[in-house]
């Protein structure tokens, strides 16, 4: 009986540390995930819209230190590349992909489409925000480009900032989430000209070219 007892607190004791820190590492999923991420640019909307995706319980916030706005902005301006400001992903995704909702920002592209175009097309729809700034909308990915004028430059600098998602998230939630990183960025870049996003409700987008 004794023997008995040994064998099943070794067992017990081997289970014990093999779980040691189970869970501890686990990062949040779902909305404990969302709420609060990317530095706060995703509203109660976007999480209430996401929550129809099925892959909803499985999200989980994968944005590392560097890719806060103030720190993208930095290495945007001194390494003249591609920056994170957030990066949602889906626990054990197909294998399509993982990503459930990205932002990202790019210097120096050109504009997003010629300035005299004054049609949209099938597969995206454009807009003309004033300003020099233009907007696109596709099927699961969000545009804005704006020029970025500095004093420690003399040419304006091209910022061109995208969303995708693959929450089925409306257009406009998608414009408001990605104008306000865009804001932020702004911000952080120490743009000196005026930068105004319209509301997305009243955005009219060019009328289709069919």
């Amino acid at each position: 009986m004794m023997m008995r007892y040994r064998i099943l607190a070794s067992i017990a004791t081997v289970i014990a540390m093999s779980c040691t820190g189970c869970g501890e590492d686990e990062p949040p999923r779902g909305a404990a995930a969302m709420n609060g991420a990317c530095d706060g640019v995703l509203d109660g909307e976007v999480v209430k819209q996401a929550k129809r995706s099925n892959d909803f319980s499985r999200i989980y916030n994968s944005s590392a230190s560097e890719e806060s706005h103030a720190a993208a902005s930095k290495t945007m301006l001194t390494e003249d590349h591609v920056v994170y400001v957030c990066r949602l992903v889906v626990d054990d995704g197909s294998k399509s992909g993982n990503d459930a909702l990205w932002i990202r920002f790019t210097p120096g592209l050109d504009p997003l489409f010629p300035g005299e175009q004054d049609r949209s097309y099938g597969f995206f729809d454009a807009y003309k925000l004033g300003s020099g700034m233009q907007a696109t909308n596709k099927s699961r990915s969000t545009d804005i480009f704006f020029p970025c004028v500095r004093n420690e430059q003399s040419a304006p600098l091209s910022v061109t900032g995208t969303l995708f998602n693959d929450l089925n998230i409306s257009t406009e939630v998608r414009f408001r989430t990605l104008f306000n990183s865009a804001a932020k960025m702004a911000h952080f870049l120490k743009c000196t000209n005026t930068i105004k996003f319209p509301p997305p409700e009243a955005m009219k987008p060019l009328p289709k070219n069919y």
